[in-house]
């Protein structure tokens, strides 16, 4: 049984890969270009991934997926923070700008763009439901302590954005929902189904097409940036799989602790840096790295799990 879950999730994050390369293969084709993944990115976030989340949302009321959300909500929260403490213990000697990136790339994942595919093909709808409220959280992070941490100075926090964007609303419409046990009506239903059903492969062309872009014969540098690549892919999910490990948890909402946890550097990593003057270039390099290399990463910390859980 066990086995047979790391081969699912092997097989699963193998496809998404592979969608990761047609993606990698339209922006070398020229079939996309920057105008076009720009699009692509809003129409993923404002419209797609919100129609994901609400769509998971449309299920019975019961009192342990609240308290699953609550536990949920608490690691999510704590992964964040055991993030930037790790990252600001390891780079607190690096340059100022290489430091913010740095530690940036260690705190913030790719939970949206990658994990949701991910949760939806391995865990299912209770899957996407968990790691909805990760998102939340991450989005809040994202813009408060995230904008502090690249930017410097805490007048450029944008609070609105932390609590209205495409992410939480979607939560904030999705969650009453489920909380009153209102199910909505067949055909926005359907609707909602057909905008989710391209999620996956979206995602995954965006991410191909950004690292498209990327030199990967030319990434080399300092240990630093070996190490930020271990913190995100080993160091800070492995603590976090220790913690899951005190607790009986159902697999399901684990999995959906875990998995948003172990992702690769978050793709704002690069957008931040840019917007605030830091090193665009190392932010790049560090979200093509790491999402290359979960592909390796993510089913051996699934696969650690239902071993020795």
């Amino acid at each position: 049984m066990i086995w047979d879950n790391a081969l699912l999730v092997g097989n699963q994050v193998l496809i998404l890969f592979l969608l990761i390369f047609v993606g990698m293969a339209a922006r070398r084709f020229r079939l996309l270009d920057e105008q076009g993944v720009h699009q692509l990115t809003n129409l993923l976030l404002v419209i797609i991934t919100p129609s994901v989340i609400i769509l998971s949302f449309q299920t019975p009321f019961d009192r342990t997926l609240l308290q699953g959300i609550l536990i949920a909500a608490a690691f999510a929260v704590l992964t964040h923070v055991v993030g930037a403490v790790v990252g600001r213990a390891c780079f607190r000697r690096q340059p100022d700008g290489r430091r913010r990136v740095l530690t940036y790339a260690v705190v913030f994942t790719n939970c949206g763009f990658m994990c949701l595919p991910l949760l939806d093909a391995v865990l299912g709808s209770r899957g996407i439901f968990y790691g909805s409220v990760y998102i939340a959280v991450f989005n809040i992070a994202q813009w408060t302590y995230g904008i502090v941490l690249m930017a410097g100075s805490q007048q450029e926090i944008k609070l609105r954005r932390a609590l209205l964007n495409p992410g939480t609303v979607a939560l904030l419409i999705g969650l009453p929902l489920f909380l009153a046990g209102i199910r909505l009506p067949v055909l926005p239903t359907r609707v909602l189904e057909y905008v989710a059903a391209v999620n996956s492969p979206v995602a995954m062309f965006i991410i191909g097409a950004q690292m498209a872009q990327v030199s990967l014969h030319r990434i080399a540098g300092p240990v630093s940036f070996s190490l930020a690549v271990a913190l995100r892919l080993l160091a800070v999910p492995l603590i976090m799989l220790l913690g899951l490990m005190l607790f009986p948890l159902d697999r399901v909402l684990a999995l959906s602790i875990l998995i948003p946890a172990a992702a690769p550097a978050a793709a704002a990593t690069a957008i931040f840096a840019g917007r605030y003057n830091q090193d665009t270039t190392l932010a790049t390099q560090l979200v093509t790295v790491t999402t290359f290399l979960s592909i390796i990463t993510m089913p051996l910390l699934i696969l650690f799990y239902d071993l020795f859980v």
